[in-house]
């Protein structure tokens, strides 16, 4: 066989197996390889907790000013941050003994979720999984997260002890504010 012959063979074979090796997969079945996917999650009641006595919190600031309401006889406005406190302290509550979702409450420090995602090595934070296919591993974040409150080592020690006890159903918390 002539060079020129062999070489436009060689050539055409060579652009036959590119394109076969480029090429997509033309049945509809047949599914890309699975990567894995690893999900951030936490104890939502660590975040309360972690929360309540932090700087985002501004139950302190709203006790001054009803004190300070109530020292000028402005009763409608010391009504106001009562009713505030009492719903404040509400919500607290299911979400510091229940399983009440903290999306408020990590939003004080949402800009700094990024940054514990890229430490953790996840892809995704979230409160739960109810169900994950086999290439998802779930890691639990729930002390990076309490540490972006800044909490005490006393907060710290009512994190660790929220492990021992499960969350308390909503029907019994209501129950306890209505005394």
């Amino acid at each position: 066989m002539k060079p020129i012959i062999r070489l436009s063979m060689g050539i055409a074979l060579l652009m036959s197996a590119c394109s076969a090796a480029f090429a997509q997969p033309q049945d509809k079945n047949s599914a890309p390889a699975k990567t894995t996917l690893y999900v951030g999650v936490y104890d939502s009641r660590a975040i309360a907790v972690a929360y309540a006595p932090s700087k985002y919190n501004p139950a302190g600031s709203k006790i001054k000013e009803y004190n300070e309401a109530k020292a000028d006889g402005d009763t409608k406005r010391a009504k106001e941050l009562e009713a505030w406190g009492e719903k404040h302290q509400r919500q607290l509550h299911r979400q510091g003994f229940g399983r009440v979702p903290v999306n408020n409450l990590l939003a004080h420090v949402k800009d700094k979720l990024p940054e514990v995602a890229s430490k953790a090595g996840i892809d995704v934070i979230a409160r739960q999984c109810d169900y994950t296919s086999q290439n998802v591993e779930v890691v639990d974040i729930t002390k990076k997260l309490v540490l972006l409150f800044d909490p005490s080592e006393k907060t710290l020690k009512i994190v660790e002890e929220l492990k021992k006890h499960a969350p308390v159903d909503l029907d019994v918390i209501e129950k306890h504010h209505k005394h």
